[in-house]
């Protein structure tokens, strides 16, 4: 079937705007869901012209202590991928409606059983260090996240084995991927952004340099190239010259010569150097801050629906959080409602289950009560299973301490004896992988189809779960997983995946709170950025006077 007819199949990811032309690498759509902070035309000023938006270099400031990570299928934190996004391109990408475009591939076909995807490649495509991409990259990137057993690697799980035909390179700009059985979400985890599954990596750089150093300054084909890493410290992106992608004029992107980046964990420090103008973008804004972005008249608040999940998870290997008795006692007793205003001033959606509102096709509102906020039944739930007055202390970093001190007042009154155990952010992230922690506020960041703040993280610990932090075990989650990964009808799988939420809801390995909004902070000079939630692309900013 064509790329058109696939649109049905892909109907069963709420992907109703596939496509896969050309130049369409985010931003140049006119869905509802991206914002762009280019509106001088509406606001009756003269637009600037192509060749005035070209150079400059922005000031950008990350929410985290250090940036860790950014060889795709190895990121875990939202945070990282954010800004390897800009620096990498993968098989496809999402416009800002959240539609499928193409990236690297210009085009494809999907055959009739939904288990073949031919892809048309661009030919005009560079690494940073001057290698012409083809489709022996492809085969190459997923090879090794899938030999190396990357986290990214599951989301390839239904792909044929190597050895057997799973890629095929048919020449130097067509390859096909061979399927076991339909995915209804494949062509979302080939994106450069959330995806990661085929991001493509240089294998020449990866062999030269090593892939402890490709972690930290990898070569990509995107619009940007890392030239320095300070990890911890500072990440210089320069324009990569021959980048492929040009606006609707002509003129080659990106239109900034580069990005100077700089981590800043404290939340005050982060906004104050955004009002001050040291920063002029912050790929966040700390909530309780927000009303100071607002309010500034130099500065702004970019907003776009959470398409995320937020929870306490509560670590099964330590007592008492092997009880479910108890993690659904310790569920009821959080006024969820009050966590958002506490911890996000009011900037979130409470919730009791994992899908957000944000994908709308999978959303409802009458979820299953299970845990639901009633204090006086989830003090009896955790007086039953003996963990009445338990002592335990919530992990935390700089990013989530608002989140956790929150939780600690409402579990404080609930009779429990918690502390904070506030750490770096990235001690933070070995501990929770680890498994070294009682319980802690975490979640999903970007999940343009539901599955993306499910698979991951509710698979079989030693089967495709690679976030599975809280050691959630169960035979029925698992099979559900894969069963809806394989259904094609949209409205079955919708069903398939209320009834997944609906048991994940019963058995509380997350206690659920919120889905967060999203929220980016913006100087008034800066233009050109479209908010394609949980995303920050920089290939179409510009700087104005």
């Amino acid at each position: 079937m064509s790329r058109r007819t696939a649109v049905g199949l892909l109907g069963a990811a709420g992907m109703g705007g596939l496509a896969g032309c050309a130049g369409g690498s985010g931003g140049s759509g006119s869905g509802e869901t991206g914002t762009s902070t280019d509106d001088s035309e509406a606001e009756g000023e003269s637009t600037p012209s192509p060749e005035s938006k070209t150079g400059g270099r922005l000031q950008a400031a990350w929410f985290t202590g250090s940036i860790e990570e950014l060889d795709p299928p190895y990121i875990s934190v939202g945070q990282y991928f954010q800004l390897a996004s800009n620096v990498f391109n993968g098989l496809t990408t999402l416009d800002d409606d959240l539609s499928i475009v193409g990236d690297l591939a210009e085009d494809w076909t999907v055959s009739d059983d939904g288990t073949q995807y031919t892809f048309q490649l661009r030919d005009d495509v560079t690494f940073h260090n001057g290698a012409e991409f083809s489709a022996e990259d492809v085969e190459y990137t997923i090879r090794r996240t899938i030999e190396e057993e990357a986290p990214a690697a599951p989301k390839l799980s239904t792909l044929q084995p190597l050895d057997e035909g799973g890629v095929e390179v048919l020449g130097d700009y067509e390859v096909r991927l061979n399927l076991t059985e339909p995915n209804a979400v494949l062509l979302v985890y080939l994106t450069r952004g959330p995806g990661r599954a085929a991001t493509v990596v240089s294998r020449d750089a990866i062999e030269e340099m090593g892939a402890d150093q490709y972690s930290v300054t990898p070569v990509g084909t995107g619009p940007f190239q890392v030239t320095e890493h300070q990890v911890g410290s500072s990440i210089t992106l320069d324009a990569h010259d021959d980048y492929f992608e040009t606006d609707e004029e002509g003129v080659q992107l990106p239109y900034l010569d580069g990005i100077d980046v700089q981590p800043i964990s404290e939340p005050a420090s982060l906004v104050n150097a955004l009002r001050a103008g040291d920063v002029q973008f912050t790929n966040l804004v700390p909530l309780q801050n927000l009303d100071q972005v607002d309010q500034d008249g130099s500065t702004s608040a970019s907003r776009a629906p959470g398409i995320n999940w937020l929870g306490v998870a509560m670590n099964q290997n330590r007592e008492p959080f092997g009880s479910k008795q108890v993690r659904r006692g310790i569920a009821k007793s959080i006024d969820s409602e009050r966590f958002v205003e506490t911890a996000f001033f009011g900037n979130a959606l409470a919730d009791v289950g994992v899908i957000s509102k944000g994908t709308n096709w999978a959303w409802r509102e009458d979820k299953p009560q299970d845990q639901a906020y009633a204090p006086e039944e989830g003090k009896q739930l955790i007086q039953d299973g003996g963990a009445d007055g338990a002592s335990f202390a919530i992990l935390a970093n700089s990013g989530n301490l608002r989140q956790a001190k929150a939780i600690r007042q409402q579990l404080t009154e609930a009779g429990f004896d918690v502390e904070i155990d506030q750490v770096t952010s990235s001690t933070y992230w070995d501990r929770y992988a680890d498994l070294d922690y009682d319980v802690t506020v975490s979640g999903s960041v970007v999940d343009p189809d539901p599955e993306q703040g499910l698979w991951n993280f509710y698979r079989l610990p030693d089967d495709g779960g690679v976030w599975n932090w809280v050691n959630y075990q169960s035979e029925e989650v698992h099979e559900m997983l894969a069963e809806q990964r394989r259904t094609t009808d949209r409205e079955q799988r919708m069903q398939l995946l209320h009834d997944l939420e609906d048991k994940l809801i019963e058995d509380v390995p997350h206690a659920y709170l919120s889905h967060e909004d999203d929220v980016a902070g913006i100087r008034s000079e800066v233009g050109g950025f479209t908010h394609t939630p949980g995303l920050r692309n920089f290939h179409s900013v510009f700087l104005q006077e």
